[in-house]
């Protein structure tokens, strides 16, 4: 009976050993990981805000009738679009091969009046 609770304890032991040993370097993967995502919303962020100043300074200089500055506002927010969808894409993908899933949390930016959403994110 001590012989078979003996080898019993020693496989518990072992096994939390291996679970963790592993978990730390899941965690520390994802830490290491973190470091990419930062980057990445870092550009993002970046972009808002070339975008939120584009369009301030269209606006101040009135040169274009309602109509028109909508329309350049239009595709100045698609292009903003574009660009972070692309960037978040590269990510999550880059992501998805190394085993870590990134998932986009969008925010509300203001671009002169309009709210637009825009995908900073996290890993887990």
């Amino acid at each position: 009976m001590k012989k078979r609770l003996k080898k019993a304890l020693s496989m518990v032991l072992i096994m939390i050993s291996i679970l963790a040993l592993f978990a730390q370097s899941a965690f520390a993967f994802i830490e290491g990981f973190s470091d990419e995502i930062d980057k990445a919303n870092e550009k993002i962020l970046e972009a808002v805000e070339k975008t939120q100043e584009k369009a301030a300074e269209e606006a101040l200089k009135g040169n274009k009738s309602e109509e028109e500055f909508n329309e350049y506002l239009d595709k100045l927010i698609e292009k903003l679009k574009d660009k972070t969808e692309k960037t978040a894409e590269k990510l999550i993908e880059k992501a998805a091969k190394e085993g870590v899933t990134i998932e986009k949390t969008y925010k509300v930016f203001i671009i002169y009046d309009r709210e637009v959403e825009i995908d900073p994110f996290y890993a887990h």
